[in-house]
Parts: C-alpha cells; structure tokens; sequence
C-alpha cells in the first residue's frame, strides 16, 4: 500500500490515490465505511482462500469472474443494461502518463478480468447514474495487491484525467485502509475515490464520481458510481456499498476456505 489516511470515514486533505475510474470536489467527501459495515454493521471474518478452489486457467478465471460480476440487480430497483452491457475480456485499461485511459492487452499477472455497465435512467428531475463493476482475479494475492497500490498511485500521479473524448473526471481523492485499520472489517484492502465527474451526455454541470475498490486474497473488485444530477453523495455511496457487498459474498462462496 502506499498513504492511507488517518481514518476512513473522514476526507483526506489531498490526493493520496486513484484507479480505473461524478460531483462537487472529492476534497470534502466523506467516504463509505467497507462492505462488512456498510449493510449490517457486522464485522465479516477475514477472507481465508481455498486455493484448490482458485482457477489457475485464463478460462476457468473467465467463468468465475463472470459469475461475481455484478449486473443491474445488484445497485437496487430501476437499473438496467447499459449498451454495451459486458466488457471485452481481452482488455486492460491502462492511464498513461498523459492521464488519458486508454485500453490494452491483458498483463501477464492478470488471469482474467471482466466488467458489467449498468444505469439508472433519468426521471422527473433526477439524472441518469451510470455504474460499473469489475472483476479482477490475479495469479496471486500479491499480485492483486499491487493492483491496488498502482490505483492509489494513479491518482496522486493524475488527479485529472480523460475517460473517453467527452467524458473527464477532476480532483480525485482516495483514502484506502488494509483489514483491520481505519474501519475496514471486510476485506484485505480497500480504497475509495471520489470526485468531478463531467460528461455532456448526461446534462450539463458536473456530477459525483465514485469508485470503490477491496480486494479478498487473488481478487479485486471495482464499483464506479457516475452521476446523476439531483442524487445526494449518501445515496451513490448506498448504491455503490450494495454491489460491493454483494460481489465480495460470491467471491467468499466461490473461493473461501471451507469450515
């Protein structure tokens, strides 16, 4: 890991992260507690994986990161397929050092990754929200861990960056905290970032940017939140907290060691 911050639940005085990644500036944000906390309360028992059970073919990964990728039904009532709906797995996004994301051919530590586009559509004075969810599955933990340390990086290196030709995200801020510190009682990691997100497409003015990323063992999972004018920050963090949750209860079935 590289800087954390002093405690999860409050903003970080500048940027000490960023990812694969709406809103006022994420200066002031304050972030959602981790998965295990988020819905019940509840501490969750540290992840221990099965290794038998982890994939070591590139399609066999495929399968089961499919299986945990979040669709629509898991932000809540009224999301639906974006077009298109599922990513090509062959492709790795990559930031470059101009902060512009571009895509790549997988990396040989990456077994398999795969990514879901969902959105709630506009109504009566609410904007759209558009999400998205990935799953990662590394050969190793280590790996997978080091994942998540280029994304804290990423957004110290570019708090500003360029998404596609109209889509730009500004002032990224992240805060990130291992099990067990700064309220994370869910998973072996997990960060969060938030900031501006602007995209004509959705209206004018800019909108929340959310993305929140946990890892558990080989796997790392990502939620964006996108938008939409009218919602309050608490209820994107709500939406995004729910799949989360729900993706890191698959990846315990699937993978976890059994009792």
């Amino acid at each position: 890991m590289l800087a954390v911050c002093g405690v999860l639940l409050s903003g970080c005085s500048g940027s000490t992260g960023g990812g694969h990644r709406t809103g006022p500036s994420a200066s002031s944000a304050v972030a959602s507690p981790p998965a295990g906390q988020r819905e019940t309360g509840v501490t969750t028992a540290r992840f221990a994986v099965d290794p038998a059970r982890v994939p070591t073919t590139p399609s066999a990964a495929l399968n089961l990161v499919r299986a945990i990728t979040a669709g629509p039904d898991g932000y809540g009532p009224g999301y639906v397929k974006r077009s298109p709906y599922e990513s090509d797995p062959a492709d790795w996004p990559v930031l470059g050092t101009d902060c512009v994301w571009r895509q790549e051919p997988l990396p040989d530590d990456v077994l398999a990754t795969f990514t879901r586009y969902s959105r709630l559509p506009a109504a009566g004075a609410k904007g759209e929200v558009r999400t998205a969810a990935t799953v990662t599955l590394h050969r190793t933990a280590g790996q997978a861990d080091w994942e998540m340390a280029e994304t804290l990086e990423e957004a110290l290196r570019c708090p500003d960056q360029q998404l596609r030709a109209t889509e730009r995200i500004i002032g990224l801020n992240s805060m990130g905290a291992g099990y067990g510190t700064n309220g994370n009682t869910s998973a072996d990691d997990y960060l969060i970032e938030m900031g501006t997100y602007d995209n004509p497409a959705l209206g004018k003015g800019s909108t929340y940017y959310i993305w929140n990323q946990v890892r558990l063992g080989p796997v790392t999972i990502a939620v964006v939140v996108e938008g939409g004018n009218g919602f309050d920050q608490s209820d994107l963090l709500t939406v995004q907290a729910r799949a989360v949750a729900g993706m890191e209860t698959r990846v315990r079935g699937e993978l976890g060691a059994q009792e």
